[in-house]
């Protein structure tokens, strides 16, 4: 599934100060950026709109009269429904592109963790079993991954590194044959249809 990115409209949720902020920062993001050359509503009507608000806002926190906070609901009204029309624009302007949309800064959508290949594989352990050449492999579990894949290399060859085997159990694998005696490195990373993660810190044992 691809992930479209796009600048988010969600001012009508925000409440009064964070709905100040954020319009200050994308103006300031927008004005002179190359990326939106021709804003539709122009930056000059968002500003105006924008010192509107926060006038009668500051009235109502001073005064708090019934009329006053008519009019600064009014006011706001006019600057969410200006604010969705600039973000049409700049959704249209960035086609997706998500350098172009972080430059106007709007808020975006966040890229799913399924859709990037899985993060670094923690808590490797290596335990003895009842069985002398084998261990058992442990490691942290990650959410929407059902595939791992271990490697492992004599202490003395580190850099000799077996042929990468997988695993769907986080808990039980069970690496045999192995030589007694012998110190042993393991690795460990998750792998999704995104890709796979950078290998695990290694761990080391020696066999029994």
């Amino acid at each position: 599934m691809v992930t479209t990115h796009r600048a988010l409209n969600g001012f009508k949720s925000m409440k009064d100060d964070e709905l100040v902020i954020t319009v200050q920062t994308i103006v300031r993001a927008m004005d002179g950026n190359t990326h939106f050359a021709t804003p539709s509503p122009t930056l000059e009507d968002v500003q105006t709109q924008l010192d509107d608000f926060t006038a009668k806002l500051a009235a109502v926190r001073k005064r708090g009269a019934p009329e006053d906070t008519a009019l600064k609901n009014e006011s706001r009204v006019i600057l969410v429904d200006t604010m969705a029309k600039l973000s049409y624009y700049v959704n249209l302007t960035a086609n997706g592109v998500l350098s172009v949309l972080l430059s106007s800064g709007f808020p975006t959508n966040p890229l799913p963790a399924a859709a990037q290949p899985p993060v670094k594989v923690v808590g490797v352990r290596l335990l003895d079993t009842n069985q002398s050449g084998q261990v058992r492999l442990q490691f942290q579990m990650q959410k929407r991954v059902r595939i791992y894949e271990y490697q492992y290399a004599k202490a003395a060859d580190p850099e000799n590194w077996s042929e990468r085997q997988s695993t769907t159990d986080s808990r039980i694998t069970i690496i045999a044959p192995l030589e007694p005696g012998i110190r042993y490195f393991f690795q460990v990373r998750a792998v999704n249809q995104h890709g796979a993660g950078d290998w695990s810190d290694s761990a080391s044992i020696i066999v029994r």
